[in-house]
């Protein structure tokens, strides 16, 4: 690939890589498809994400070179606008809701002429898709994942089933609810399989055998794939939607006296628009997504190693993770093998969400670290690495010798402990007041630390709708804020590290904004927010978990950036690099025009200049 330029480019990103667990990995050969991608090109491992570092503002940053300031991304929700027709205490999905204000590298390359597929980034859904073939399942959910065992099953019927399947057993009847549809289930004793007692479930939409959609096996946790799980079954969502979900059947007793089923959240079917003859079959229209989170950690697969569990819980939503993988990768295959494309961007919400449940166990600088707790729980936190590096290797065996390939990520994490309700010391303070019901009074609030949970303070200034705060006392306001939360202690223990000003900071670090923060807030290592409005203290501890969000001068919050293929020069590390230089460096890569709002810088360093040109280099 020496001295070519590339034509086409597929783009996958990682959701919260820790570079430092990776290249451990990396030592160990568990991570190969991404040690093939480095060895042969250019790496950067210690990106300065935006902050906040959390995953809206990331992203919308890495598409369009630009940082929250001007994408108007500043969070996960973000305060909506115009300020003077809303109040400090109102939000916006920053994923799909939020308008973005700057222009997408997809949109750069449309301009170009490109042919453009998007798969699954969870940003700017409602963007005008001319020429862009735009997969947005984190738009289709309709509802909760769930599981259903014997003390939640609602109670049989004394009707009888109409062909009733074959068994060796008198068949068992269970019925549940999904969304709004109720299910029926029978456990049989299948002649077929030489299993004693009862080793099958079949999932009926009426009690008729011909009603059967699903036919579920038990089989270990976090061995099974997706062998084990059904095809996607039908049910109705709220307002009679259409809606699919998959089933997973954990734990069967032979003697039918206990179960254990899991289902994913009922989702709409994805709508492609291709205009080509073939079309994707049932895996890739419906979406997954992510793994059982909520209900992992509510406790509901079991008790967790950390509370005296064996591994159990963690294998089963282990499971339910990998196969989210699963859905991805097949949606990904089936879409590069189909649909014509020049730029390819693809998503994964991995190993993200795995770190923020187990990140805080690995974390040696906490005080609760236990390298025994660690050992037993690393495994499960690679094995959330190795799906994302298998879907790596899936992309790059369908990748055409004259395309580029990245692998990118959004930020960090970080292991915490302890919790901090910035609204407690307001309170104290006197910016902050409740009425009586507990909720936040506006015509007395100053400041507040918004349930959006970004990072930031929202000051109450008169601009916005029921603001309180002139111009002339803002100063004022931001320095006594600064020094009540410059003062905070945990022991002996100095909570917040510091206090920015986004009048002053903000052109600098890229952040506040017409739907900004006002006052953002770096806590230290260990600590993260406590958004309650009215906590009744100022640290609470909590079981470890993993967090991202903080300052990206942080280390922990730093993440990677991979290049390779036609125009790189390999064997490259690279160095001081935001991850509002990718979208730049990737139109200089394309030929395309860079994207209108990007300044971010392109990482010549990683260029082959063989292949790109002297004229190329020029700026």
């Amino acid at each position: 690939m020496a001295g070519q330029q590339a034509n086409r480019a597929i783009v996958l990103a990682w959701d919260g890589t820790v570079p430092a667990f990776a290249r451990d990995m990396l030592r160990q050969g568990k991570l190969p498809n991404l040690a093939k991608l480095i060895e042969g090109g250019a790496i950067a491992d210690d990106v300065i994400p935006v902050f906040p570092s959390k995953t809206a503002p990331g992203f919308a940053s890495l598409i369009t070179g630009a940082p929250p300031r001007i994408t108007g991304i500043s969070g996960n929700r973000v305060p909506r606008a115009p300020r003077g027709q809303f109040t400090i205490l109102e939000s916006l999905a920053g994923f799909e809701a939020a308008p973005l204000a700057a222009e997408p590298i997809w949109s750069a390359a449309r301009r170009a002429g490109k042919k453009v597929v998007v798969s699954h980034i969870p940003t700017f859904a409602g963007e005008p898709v001319d020429a862009t073939v735009r997969f947005s399942g984190y738009t289709l959910i309709a509802g909760r994942d769930g599981i259903v065992t014997k003390s939640t099953a609602l109670s049989a019927a004394e009707e009888s089933w109409r062909n009733s399947p074959a068994s060796d057993a008198v068949p068992i009847e269970i019925n549940f609810s999904v969304a709004e549809s109720r299910l029926f289930g029978l456990f049989i004793d299948d002649p077929s399989d030489p299993q004693l007692g009862y080793d099958t479930l079949v999932i009926a939409s009426a009690r008729d055998g011909e009603a059967i959609r699903a036919k579920l096996k038990t089989a270990p946790a976090g061995i099974a794939g997706e062998l084990f799980w059904s095809s996607p079954v039908g049910v109705k969502a709220a307002g009679n939607q259409d809606a699919k979900c998959y089933f997973r059947l954990f734990d069967l007793k032979p003697d039918g006296t206990d179960f254990f089923l899991y289902h994913t959240r009922p989702v709409r079917d994805l709508q492609i628009e291709t205009g080509l003859d073939s079309t994707p079959g049932p895996t890739v229209l419906t979406f997954v997504g992510n793994g059982a989170t909520i209900l992992f950690q509510q406790g509901a697969f079991g008790r967790t190693i950390a509370n005296g569990g064996n591994g159990g819980a963690e294998a089963r939503y282990l499971e339910t993770l990998v196969f989210a993988q699963h859905q991805l990768m097949e949606t990904n295959r089936w879409a590069l093998e189909h649909l014509p494309w020049d730029l390819f961007l693809a998503y994964t919400p991995f190993p993200d969400e795995a770190e923020h449940q187990w990140r805080g166990y690995l974390d040696t600088t906490l005080t609760s670290y236990d390298p025994n707790l660690a050992e037993r729980i690393r495994p499960f936190l690679e094995r959330a690495y190795q799906s994302s590096d298998e879907h790596l290797g899936l992309l790059l065996s369908k990748r055409p010798p004259d395309a580029f390939f990245a692998l990118i990520s959004d930020h960090g994490l970080q292991g915490f402990n302890k919790r901090v309700a910035l609204n407690h010391v307001l309170q104290q303070g006197g910016l902050l007041h409740l009425d009586s019901q507990g909720r936040v009074d506006l015509a007395k609030t100053k400041a507040v630390y918004p349930p959006a949970n970004n990072g930031y303070l929202l000051i109450n200034s008169k601009d916005r709708k029921g603001g309180i705060v002139g111009s002339a006392e803002r100063r004022e306001l931001v320095r006594k804020i600064r020094e009540m939360f410059l003062a905070l202690r945990d022991g002996g223990q100095q909570i917040v590290k510091d206090v920015y000003d986004a009048d002053i900071d903000g052109p600098t670090m890229g952040i506040g904004g017409e739907v900004g923060g006002d006052i953002y807030v770096e806590l230290t290592p260990g600590y993260d927010f406590d958004p309650r409005i009215a906590p009744s203290a100022l640290v609470s501890e909590t079981q470890p978990h993993g967090t991202h969000g903080a300052n990206p001068e942080q280390p922990a919050i730093r993440t990677l950036m991979v290049f390779n293929g036609p125009g790189i020069q390999a064997g490259q590390t690279l160095t001081n690099v935001h991850i509002i230089d990718f979208a730049p460096t990737l139109a200089r890569l394309l030929g395309i025009p860079t994207p209108k709002d990007a300044i971010g810088r392109v990482l010549f360093e990683s260029l082959d200049p063989r292949a790109t040109g002297e004229g190329m280099l020029a700026r």
